[in-house]
């Protein structure tokens, strides 16, 4: 048998423990998605403005959380979508 095309790999064993540990860690940030935040939506306060700069707001939701509804001086938000940005509409303004 020939001994050429072998290679190998010595590992003490007190760093069995350390390498098994760094090989999982490794495995788990290359395999599991990034957990993100929604992205900041930096036009909101023009588009949707239903609080007074004095006042504030009101905040419910459906029972189970699909449906949300912000209620403020000025109009009435609904979104669809569990409150994600993009599935706001303004429903009522109030003058």
């Amino acid at each position: 048998m020939r001994e050429e095309g072998m290679s190998e790999i010595r590992i003490r064993r007190s760093w069995l423990a350390p390498a098994a540990i760094a090989i999982l860690a490794t495995a788990l940030v290359v395999g599991v998605p990034a957990v993100r935040a929604q992205k900041v939506q930096q036009d909101f306060k023009d588009k949707l403005n239903i609080a007074a700069e004095t006042g504030g707001v009101a905040v419910a939701t459906s029972a189970d959380g699909k449906y949300v509804y912000v209620v403020g001086r000025q109009g009435i938000l609904v979104s669809d979508d569990h409150g994600k940005v993009g599935s706001w509409t303004q429903t009522a303004s109030f003058k």
